[in-house]
């Protein structure tokens, strides 16, 4: 690998700064206040320590094999908690 393909994956490909704000692009649009992005951010943040906090205790039970299926059916349940309890669905 040469000083070019380094550079350019540091600054574009494998850049974690610019792939958390690409992340971020789908709940910035979907905001017209600062209120509604604020809740936003907290539902987002909410969601990722409950599942984060549920896999790390799942870990060491979850065969290799049905890892990604199983961050699915623990992630699913915390997004609908989330919305659910979100004042836009009362």
């Amino acid at each position: 690998m040469n000083v070019k393909d380094i550079i350019k994956n540091g600054l574009v490909k494998e850049n974690p700064i610019w792939v958390l704000i690409l992340g971020m692009c789908p709940t910035l649009a979907t905001t017209t206040s600062a209120i509604n992005g604020l809740s936003m951010g907290l539902a987002t943040t909410f969601v990722l320590m409950m599942s984060n906090i549920v896999i790390s205790l799942l870990k060491s039970v979850i065969p290799d094999k049905v890892r990604i299926p199983a961050f699915i059916v623990v992630i699913a349940p915390s997004t609908t908690a989330s919305a659910s309890s979100s004042p836009s669905s009362w």
